[in-house]
This record gives C-alpha cells, sequence and structure tokens, in this order.
C-alpha cells in the first residue's frame, strides 16, 4: 500500500514537473518568433536620406522586430538585386522606398512569387496597392507640391510683371523618380491655364548639393541676366547649390525669385533670410507609420492600400512660421 502511494505520488511530481516546463515553454521569450522587416533603401546620398534611414532603425527598434536593410546606391538594377537577396531571407514584410517607378515594378512580383507583403514608401511605383501582396503605400503627395510651387510662381510673376508671364529654370532631382514625375504632374495642372510661364530649361542634378551648384551655373551661363525669371527646384539640397551658384556668379536678382520642395531646416533658414520664396516639406518620417504597418500585415491585420502624408509649406512674406519651426526642430535635434 504504502508502495502504491509513493508511486502515485512520484507520478503526479512528475505530471507537475512537465505542466510547469509546459507553462514555461509557451511565455518564454526566446520561443517567440521576433517579427523580421526588410528595407530596400534607395539611396544615401543626401540629409533626407541619412535621416530617413536613421528613423527607420530607431522604429523598428522601438517596436522590437528584427530589421535588415540594403542601400541601392541610387542604382535601379542593384535596388532589384537588393529585394531579391532581402527576399532570400524570408522577411515577413519587405518595404521599399523606390529609386524609380517604373524599374521598380518588378518588385511585385518578386514579393507575389515569395508570398511575401510588400509597403511602398516615400515615391510610388507604377502598381496599384492592395492588390496581391502589394498591401500598402505610404507617400506624400508630391503632386500637391508641385502645384503648391507653381501657385508661388504664378503669384510672384504677377508681382513682378503685373500678369502671369516669365521664364523658369527646372533644376530636376532624377527624370524617372516619382516624386519628379509627379510634382511635375501637379505644376502642369496649373500652369496649363498660363501659357506665357515656360520652362525654358530643365536638367537633372541628382537630388544633391553638388549637382544642383553644376546644373544652376550652366543655367547661369547659358541665360544671362534677364532671361531667367523663376528657379524651380525638386529638392533642398539642390536648391541651396542653386543659391550658392547665384551668389557666386553675382546674380543677385534671382534672390526671392526660387522655389523648390524638400524642407531641409538649411532651405527653411533661406526662406527666413528671404532668398527662397517657397519651400514645401516632404518630411523623410516613414519609420513609425511603415513599421506599425508591417507589424499590423505580419499579425493579420488589415491595412489602407494608401496611407497619406501631409506636406508642410514656408513662405518668405510669412516667416515667423517658419522661424517658429526652425526653433521646434532645432530643439528636437532633428533636421527636418
Amino acid at each position: 500500500m504504502k508502495k502504491t502511494v509513493r508511486c502515485w505520488g512520484i507520478l503526479a511530481l512528475i505530471l507537475a514537473a512537465c505542466l510547469l516546463l509546459t507553462g514555461f515553454c509557451a511565455v518564454s521569450p526566446a520561443a517567440e518568433k521576433k517579427i523580421k522587416v526588410a528595407y530596400a533603401q534607395a539611396e544615401l546620398i543626401n540629409e533626407w536620406r541619412v535621416s530617413n534611414q536613421k528613423e527607420m532603425e530607431t522604429k523598428a527598434e522601438k517596436y522590437g522586430v528584427d530589421f535588415i536593410t540594403t542601400n541601392a546606391e541610387q542604382d535601379p538594377s542593384k535596388q532589384l538585386s537588393d529585394v531579391q537577396n532581402l527576399l532570400a531571407q524570408h522577411p515577413d514584410v519587405l518595404i521599399v522606398s523606390p529609386l524609380e517607378s517604373a524599374a521598380l515594378v518588378p518588385v511585385v512580383a518578386m514579393c507575389d512569387e515569395a508570398q511575401v507583403p510588400l509597403i511602398i514608401i516615400d515615391r510610388t511605383i507604377n502598381a496599384e496597392p492592395g492588390v496581391g501582396m502589394y498591401k500598402s503605400e505610404i507617400a506624400q503627395s508630391h503632386e500637391e507640391s508641385g502645384r503648391l510651387l507653381a501657385e508661388k510662381t504664378i503669384e510672384l510673376l504677377k508681382a513682378k510683371y503685373g500678369e502671369a508671364k516669365g521664364s523658369v529654370v527646372h533644376v530636376q532631382g532624377q527624370a524617372g523618380a516619382s516624386p519628379v514625375i509627379d510634382a511635375n504632374r501637379g505644376w502642369d495642372a496649373v500652369m496649363k491655364d498660363y501659357p506665357n510661364i515656360k520652362t525654358i530649361a530643365t536638367e537633372d542634378a541628382g537630388f544633391t548639393k553638388e549637382g544642383g551648384l553644376r546644373v544652376m551655373e550652366n543655367f547661369l551661363q547659358a541665360y544671362p541676366k534677364g532671361q531667367i525669371d523663376i528657379v524651380r527646384t525638386d529638392y533642398s539640397d539642390m536648391t541651396l547649390g542653386a543659391l550658392e551658384a547665384i551668389e557666386n556668379a553675382g546674380r543677385d536678382e534671382l534672390k526671392g525669385y526660387l522655389v523648390g520642395e524638400g524642407g531641409y531646416y538649411k532651405a527653411i533658414q533661406e526662406v527666413v533670410n528671404g532668398n527662397i520664396a517657397r519651400e514645401t516639406q516632404t518630411p523623410p518620417f516613414f519609420g513609425d507609420m511603415a513599421i506599425t504597418t508591417a507589424i499590423k500585415i505580419a499579425n493579420g491585420e488589415s491595412v489602407p492600400a494608401r496611407q497619406p502624408l501631409d506636406i508642410k509649406v514656408f513662405d518668405s512674406d510669412k516667416k515667423e512660421e517658419a522661424e517658429a519651426y526652425i526653433k521646434e526642430i532645432t530643439a528636437n535635434n532633428s533636421p527636418f
């Protein structure tokens, strides 16, 4: 009888130990699978991109996801190869900031084949979000930015000539990039009603200050004083490069007649200084929305096919707003 009781006691202890171990394994952090998010970055050539990369990494750490990333170095073919390599690592979600809208369309088929959900951020591609594995597009409206720059240009030229007429030079970012395509669409939609405002020259500057300086130098040599009324650019660094070329050439008549987008604090400071008439801001902070969207997708939740981000506008005739913004971002140690 004692042996039977003893045996039952031992058996009960073993059973309790098994249950305890099972419970431990169920809640053990080591047993929990971390969500893996891959990010195919387009380039890291300017402060916007560097800030974007840092913020994506910071938000990935904040939300506890396993984050892997690549840099395409302004090469569409390399970005496609980067995507292929990232998909081979079996991420739960792939995020892409596409270098060009047409060249990066194959990423949709690649994700469909790999059965990996896709999120496109910042720039867009020529594909419909919400179809197949392409789950969401998170972007700002560069088309709206183009409209805003066109409207400011009309205002400036009416003030200068009493009517909407004049010549514009366009320091362009990169012809195949969706922000440029979209901004041109917005610009053209406004300018179709103003045939006497003509863009007399366009040249790619690669979204860099050096490119902006080089392209503006070319424009200033080709068009003497009186032949350029407005300088339009697609990114702050290029605007600053163009402004430097204008100052170096002593073409002060163009100060106050620059319009551009980007919103880098140094460009906003030039708005305060009166050298840039309008700067639309398309900030690089996609991390919070991109990473939380990726987590929702990985957890089987539905997300909106399109998620727009707001843009800000800074004008030289409203310096107080620009000054307040610079004070705010300086306090937060942020360049945007």
